[in-house]
């Protein structure tokens, strides 16, 4: 070592603990924990300061600081550690039952469940004790109209909610702006609310509709021997629309970010389906056939031996989501990462039973793509350069009607034995991963958690690809009991949100939850 080099050893090592800590927490995670290694007095400094902690707590539990919480930082620490131990155990203290409406729509969304009532909605804050958050209802009485479909978005206080006016052949589609909590016209919305005219509507048709910060994007999907599908997307604060896209090859979307686009696209038999990035920006709000959509990149399943009938893309939060102001939680899930689902039903050609298969890939293993394609527009990546080493592939089927089974970077499906008490649940946060289940397990008792450690296969099966598909994505998955055992219900699938797991019995007309 030489003079300058010892010299800033020996000035460092005297400056005072609480001073080194102030340089550390100018570090990213990675680096303090290494900086947690070089020497005694650095990891005691680190083990003894109470921000240190937080944030490396933070980190691994892939959360951010809530900015509104009144807990001082030990506060936050204890909670933290509490909420991460539970989600570990799958331990959940909280349970309780809701009472299904007649209605047909529904949302699951920040920790709120809203059913429709013809005109009016229920709503149901779930709890969750450890960010002292309690349960609470209240009830939207009348909107105006009859709800056909909605969605929520509580960080922003909003419903959007969808009118059908008039009649076949003649139809339109009004989409209502309004506040969550009390029905009236939301105030950041220039106009109450927008108005589409979907071409050769039929009876029975359905919506996608999602909110990220300023956007609201809807799926228009009509039924019929050549379903049509129309993908609109507003500026709900201002009215203006940004993009129009009309064509039967687009079958669902997520938002990546406020302005990027992940759409399932099956163009023929010939073509594996796809999922294409575009920029809602790069558009402009002309009706465009998908011909002539300039998207950045396409990544490309493994070619198919099947038909495909059906893919929907689902992922929560919305890249701009963050707690709603009614609620001051110590943290909330990281914006920094996320999984989507893309469930795609196809009817193989050997026999009638249909196959479901689930692709799970994370943000990361997008952005990563579209960084690549920057000075190569409509760029095709093939599944061998994107898919076995950024995504994990299930053969399995969740439900077709209660879809909010992921959040965040975990996914849920109900196991249907035992009354469905039990649900199989996958994490892919990586760092918990490492973490938790190679070091903890070591303890007893032992967590419920297996390590996703090693290229998945799909089962022999599954016939609906050409060759087998081996997929990996780092993470764990656990077995546990949902419901307490005196719970008289079948239950028939389960949700994931934040802090909670809900099952649902149509058949008995009960939602059941179990929380943190």
């Amino acid at each position: 070592m030489d003079t300058d080099q010892q010299g800033n050893v020996e000035t460092a090592f005297s400056l005072p603990n609480e001073l080194i800590a102030i340089v550390f927490d100018e570090l990213d995670v990675a680096s303090l924990l290494r900086c947690k290694q070089v020497c005694k007095l650095f990891h005691s400094v680190i083990t003894d300061n109470v921000q240190l902690l937080y944030k490396i707590e933070l980190f691994f539990g892939q959360l951010e600081n809530g900015s509104r919480c009144n807990l001082d930082t030990a506060g936050r620490l204890r909670a933290c550690r509490e909420y991460q131990q539970a989600w570990n155990k799958l331990s959940f203290p909280n349970s309780g039952l809701i009472d299904m409406q007649d209605g047909h729509a529904w949302e699951l969304s920040g920790g709120v469940l809203c059913q429709a009532m013809r005109s009016g909605l229920t709503c149901v804050q779930l709890p969750c004790k450890i960010k002292n958050i309690p349960e609470r209802e209240w009830t939207i009485n009348d909107l105006g109209f009859e709800i056909r479909d909605f969605t929520v978005d509580v960080s922003q206080d909003l419903i959007v909610a969808v009118e059908i006016i008039g009649a076949i052949p003649n139809l339109s589609c009004n989409i209502h702006l309004r506040t969550l909590m009390t029905g009236e016209h939301h105030p950041m919305s220039a106009v109450p609310f927008v108005t589409h005219l979907p071409s050769d509507m039929h009876e029975e048709f359905k919506f996608l509709i999602q909110v990220c910060g300023s956007r609201l994007a809807v799926q228009f999907q009509e039924h019929g021997d050549e379903p049509n599908s129309q993908l609109v997307v507003w500026d709900w604060k201002s009215g203006q629309q940004k993009l129009f896209i009309r064509d039967t090859d687009l079958r669902s979307f997520s938002f990546v970010t406020e302005d990027l686009l992940l759409v399932a696209v099956v163009l023929n038999d010939e073509t594996p389906p796809r999922l294409d990035i575009l920029s809602i920006d790069s558009l402009g709000e002309e009706a465009l056939e998908y011909k002539d959509v300039s998207y950045i990149c396409g990544l490309e399943y493994p070619k198919m031996k099947a038909e495909v009938m059906d893919m929907l893309i689902r992922s929560e939060p919305t890249p701009g989501w963050s707690p709603s102001q009614s609620v001051q939680p110590p943290f909330f899930f990281s914006r920094s990462n996320r999984i989507f689902t893309i469930t795609m039903r196809v009817s193989p050609e050997i026999n009638s039973t249909e196959e479901c298969t689930v692709l799970i890939v994370p943000l990361s293993t997008v952005m990563a793509q579209v960084e690549s394609s920057h000075d190569a527009p409509k760029r095709i990546v093939p599944w061998t350069q994107w898919g076995p080493n950024g995504s994990h592939m299930l053969l399995r089927s969740p439900s077709d009607a209660w879809v909010c089974y992921v959040y965040g970077m975990k996914f849920v499906q109900l196991l249907r034995w035992n009354q469905g008490n039990r649900a199989r649940v996958y994490d892919f946060n990586k760092h918990s991963a490492r973490r938790d289940v190679l070091n903890e397990q070591k303890t007893e008792p032992k967590l419920p958690w297996k390590r996703l450690g090693m290229a998945q296969s799909l089962n022999s099966r599954c016939s609906a690809f050409d060759e087998e598909v081996f997929t990996y994505l780092p993470g764990r998955v656990a077995i546990a009991d949902m419901m307490p055992s005196n719970a008289p219900h079948n239950w028939e699938a389960a949700m994931i949100g934040e802090d909670n797991i809900v099952l649902v019995s149509p058949h008995a007309r009960k939602y059941g939850y179990v929380a943190m």
